[in-house]
């Protein structure tokens, strides 16, 4: 690039520029995309919350999907959610006040876990849920070998 015709006085020019640092902090981590594993058992995770949210499932129905020795945990933090907004599914569906996922957020801090915010609401209140989920090397197990370990209703 040229510079423009300026006239300087004599003696003085602009200043120099400094030189660009490189950033020496590290990469962020790669992001899932929509059509990564981690986000459809993020995904299909919360559709199952919601169904037992809303009355169409039993919160036992969580069990495959989590892992065996927090499905304990993973089932009290929904059943709290459970109980304080609990209706009939054909009273709720008549006033159109179900619950339903507003949005589904994924990220992999490390390779082999998944760390997810999914955004509910329900009539005008809404509220959020973190999950963590990490891989199996099991078939058959989770939602494409992914189990959720932990999840905690804000």
């Amino acid at each position: 690039m040229e510079p423009l015709p300026f006239d300087w006085p004599p003696g003085s020019a602009p200043a120099p520029r400094p030189p660009v640092r490189e950033s020496r902090l590290p990469a962020a981590p790669p992001q899932p995309t929509v059509r990564s594993d981690s986000y459809q058992a993020v995904k299909r995770f919360a559709a199952m919350c919601v169904e037992i949210l809303n009355g169409y499932r039993p919160p036992s129905q969580l069990r495959p999907l989590a892992h065996p020795q927090k499905f304990g945990d993973v089932s009290d933090q929904v059943l709290r959610r459970t109980v304080r907004i609990r209706m009939n599914p054909s009273h709720a569906a008549r006033k159109g006040a179900l619950v339903r996922v507003r949005r589904v957020l994924v990220t992999e801090p490390l390779a082999g876990v998944a760390e997810g915010v999914v955004v509910l609401e329900h009539g005008t209140s809404s509220w959020a849920m973190a999950v963590r989920f990490e891989k199996a090397n099991r078939p058959n197990f989770g939602v494409f070998g992914w189990v959720c370990t932990l999840v905690q209703v804000l």
